[in-house]
């Protein structure tokens, strides 16, 4: 009987310790709402990126490389007294390509070309149409995009987020108070996607195409504004909050 003691002891343990599962009415049950938040930050930019082309065709091809650069050179020296700085005007790589033209029904090669474009960023917008009809005085063969954008996009549209979120919580609180309970903690936040004119990605609203090529100085090709709209920084944001 001495031997058996153990055995008995521990079965009686086991049989003491077996834990019985909750009835499904004592388990507690976690309640949330989901609600969805919007902002919106209007103003107007106070930077500019404009983009030019200089193209020349010359029968050599050294000829035409000599001919784009010299003209870039004298868009950045016009350009210096409009920007911060010489790192505000960047000069693109030349592009070369060989020049055809038609002739008794054969392609007969006329020279080279060299292409460049330059991009310059203006940070007084009251210097805009000073700076275009100086650009007009030089030889470039056109001006192709103007784009706007704000110097504290990133904060801008920082402060949109956070109306955003403001706003969902707003909502949950007016349905909490709607059905008797209490707003709890947020559980979740998940951005969503807006129609934006500048973001964090990119603080730069949609540029116009302007196209506007100048033909023996005279103009060809699309106009455009040289008035900025407004700009819209706009912030989503869908939440998860429980209720209490």
């Amino acid at each position: 009987m001495r031997r058996l003691a153990p055995a008995f002891v521990l079965s009686a343990l086991a049989a003491c310790t077996t834990v019985q599962p909750l009835p499904q009415s004592a388990v507690p049950v976690s309640r949330t709402i989901t609600v969805s938040g919007y902002g919106e930050v209007v103003t107007y930019p106070d930077l500019a990126e404009i983009t030019v082309d200089v193209s020349f065709a010359k029968p050599k091809l050294k000829e035409a490389t000599a001919e784009t650069q010299a003209v870039v050179e004298q868009v950045i020296t016009a350009s210096l007294p409009f920007v911060r700085s010489k790192q505000d005007v960047r000069a693109s790589f030349v592009s070369t390509s060989k020049e055809y033209a038609y002739e008794k029904d054969r392609q007969v090669l006329k020279g080279f070309s060299a292409t460049q474009s330059l991009t310059i960023k203006l940070t007084n917008l009251n210097q805009l149409e000073a700076y275009i009809e100086t650009l007009l005085e030089t030889r470039i063969n056109g001006i192709r995009n103007l784009s706007y954008a704000h110097s504290k996009g990133d904060s801008l549209q920082l402060e949109a987020q956070t109306i955003a979120l403001r706003n969902a919580l707003a909502t949950a609180d007016k349905m909490c108070r709607t059905v008797g309970a209490k707003r709890g903690q947020v559980l979740q936040i998940s951005e969503q996607s807006t129609n934006s004119s500048g973001s964090m990605d990119s603080p730069w609203g949609e540029g116009q195409s302007v196209n506007m090529g100048l033909y023996g100085k005279g103009m060809g090709g699309r106009s455009f504004k040289l008035t900025p709209e407004l700009m819209h920084f706009r912030g989503g944001v869908q939440a998860t909050i429980e209720i209490q």
